[in-house]
């Protein structure tokens, strides 16, 4: 019982404080990045080709470009943050409904995180460098992206079926 009032403890926590990066993320970083509403930093992440990533970053201009990179380490706490707040409500109800099945989400949630670094930190090389830089690596990065995309509605389905009551 110990380690559920700890995890509790952790997942209030780890709950605020991924809420509030989101809104800084989502309604304050990357609109301030693309100047519109930020959806551009997801078009680079999903852009697949490094023309298509070149013409995303280009149409953000150099204040744009310039706030990237100034501000690219928010969206490293972001991933930290949204990480602890899954695990911990994992690891919450998968011991309070004894659904210990579900314990592989867990691992799903990590890697989504570490993606999302690698993303990030591809994006830095890219956004230095980008008429010399590699396709394949250009291209490994969006595959990162999207992995990550896919890994985050897993694991929230599989939150969502441990609340209604799927053991497994």
């Amino acid at each position: 019982m110990n380690i559920l009032i700890n995890y509790n403890k952790i997942l209030v926590i780890s709950a605020v404080i991924m809420a509030l990066m989101f809104f800084i993320v989502m309604f304050y970083v990357n609109p301030m990045i693309d100047n519109k509403d930020g959806f551009g930093v997801i078009k680079l992440q999903l852009s697949f080709f490094v023309s298509k990533g070149i013409d995303t970053v280009n149409s953000w201009g150099d204040g744009g470009i310039n706030r990237f990179k100034r501000y690219i380490f928010v969206d490293y706490i972001y991933a930290v943050s949204y990480v602890l707040f899954f695990v911990s409500i994992l690891k919450v109800l998968i011991e309070k409904n004894r659904a210990y099945g579900y314990n592989f989400l867990i691992y799903i949630a990590v890697l989504a995180g570490l993606f999302d670094w690698v993303e990030n930190s591809i994006e830095i090389a890219f956004i230095s460098n980008m008429q010399n830089f590699s396709d394949i690596v250009f291209l490994l990065h969006s595959i990162f992206s999207l992995l990550k995309w896919l890994a985050l509605p897993i694991v929230s389905f599989g939150i969502f079926k441990i609340i209604i009551g799927g053991k497994k």
